[in-house]
């Protein structure tokens, strides 16, 4: 039977829809290897930094210093880096909808207004307040320099959500590279020329830096000048900021200070010198959770595009591929590392080698947590924000609790810390899940 015209046109477009799809996947493992490349050399560079500092410190300033840059980075979650991926998905939506570039500029302005809150709040705070927070002189010092001129360092994380939603992937990798490697000089520098005092201010170098050249950097590939003249009116889309930007802000308020409280339970109960293993095991886990998490943040610029143009059907069917993928991926991490992990923290240290057994508990949390970012992506894509809140609030005071509980029944505190954080992670990435295929059942009706 000779073929109709109709049918022939019917195959053609069949063609050029399997082309589109082979495209998309083309551009985004594209994007995820420039991410990867550029990026991870970035990541590997931090952590030899890492490895430096451990080195070049005894154990409880390498305590000292990460409890004070964990703190630090628990304040910039708060005021910015977890506002990322809403930077990603308004930038992405920003393609077709010019609501979506307002309520990414409400979403800078809000950022900005709560950084100049905190930072204020650090520089005129009395003295002995802070003491009571931040115990020494030492750590007070630093974040009163911090609080100066954390409306600054808040600028790196927002541009780089932007960068995502653009797909500018090779560029971000260049830069995440360059500034690491700045960081890596400056820090070591540092140590040489006054100790730990000197490593401090290498990171807060390298912070200030890092924001000032990803302000130049956007301003190139999209005149600020420009996009003023079209904010006009963005105050109409106020209501963003209570149904996508304060439950992201409310949960950053609870996930980042229930791992500084974590930690401070954890200084009080052992030493400082638990707070460094405990931070070489969580570098170790995101180190591994490196390449997922690449992919990931790629992802979302690729996956907002479909949700987007509402491609329900194509949306789900990659993000299961991706889902079972990255189960496979979590178990063969979690024991590859596990099996490594004398001569992994001995890289840290001699007197880290001991807690190797703790190590394999914290490596436990590696497919539970690469599950469930993948699953807050979907949710922030489906503006469930608000969902997202819930569960973040109860998978965190249910961690403190639990931690709590086991040092109280004279369970050793860095055992207690990764064992809660774990059985916490687990409600939370069910809690997720529940709310993903509730939408996904829903949408493919």
């Amino acid at each position: 039977m000779t073929p109709t015209k109709k049918h022939l046109n019917q195959e053609n477009m069949t063609d050029i829809k399997v082309l589109k799809e082979k495209l998309r996947g083309s551009n985004l493992m594209k994007g995820f290897a420039a991410t990867f490349l550029g990026s991870g050399a970035s990541k590997v560079l931090l952590v030899l930094t890492t490895f430096l500092c451990s080195n070049l410190l005894s154990k409880g300033e390498f305590g000292e210093f990460s409890f004070v840059r964990n703190t630090l980075n628990v304040i910039l979650c708060i005021c910015a880096l977890n506002f990322s991926s809403l930077c990603t998905k308004f930038t992405t939506e920003a393609k077709f909808s010019i609501e979506s570039l307002h309520r990414l500029f409400l979403l800078f302005l809000f950022s900005f207004f709560i950084c100049a809150i905190i930072g204020f709040f650090l520089v005129v705070a009395p003295e002995s307040f802070l003491l009571n927070i931040f115990s020494t002189a030492f750590v007070v010092k630093f974040f009163r320099i911090s609080g100066l001129l954390l409306p600054f360092f808040m600028l790196e994380p927002l541009f780089e959500g932007i960068m995502r939603g653009l797909k500018k992937f090779k560029l971000i990798g260049l830069l995440q590279t360059a500034s690491s490697v700045f960081y890596l000089l400056v820090v070591f520098i540092g140590i040489k020329q006054g100790g730990l005092t000197g490593a401090m201010y290498g990171v807060i170098l390298y912070y200030l830096l890092y924001a000032l050249i990803s302000f130049f950097v956007i301003n190139r590939l999209c005149s600020v000048r420009k996009i003023c003249y079209r904010l006009n009116g963005f105050y109409k889309q106020g209501g963003a900021l209570l149904t996508m930007i304060l439950p992201i802000f409310f949960m950053s308020f609870i996930e980042a200070p229930t791992l500084w409280i974590a930690q401070v339970i954890l200084s009080k109960s052992e030493s400082m010198g638990a707070i460094g293993s405990m931070t070489a095991m969580m570098q170790v886990r995101n180190l591994a959770m490196l390449i997922p998490g690449y992919f990931t943040n790629t992802y979302l610029a690729f996956a907002g595009e479909l949700n987007a143009q509402q491609k329900y059907s194509e949306y789900y069917s990659q993000f299961s591929r991706i889902e079972r993928s990255y189960f496979i991926i979590g178990i063969i991490l979690f024991l590859f590392l596990s099996l490594l992990s004398q001569p992994i923290l001995f890289l840290y240290g001699k007197e880290y080698v001991l807690d190797w057994p703790v190590m394999i508990i914290s490596n436990i949390g590696i497919p539970i947590v690469m599950l469930a970012s993948l699953y807050r992506v979907d949710l922030i894509l489906k503006d469930h924000q608000a969902y997202l809140f819930v569960v973040s609030l109860v998978w965190n005071v249910a961690w403190i609790v639990i931690m709590f509980v086991m040092i109280k029944l004279s369970m050793a505190p860095l055992y207690s810390f990764f064992i809660s954080q774990n059985i916490a992670a687990f409600i939370f990435v069910v809690l997720l899940y529940r709310g993903y295929n509730k939408d996904k059942v829903i949408k493919l009706i």
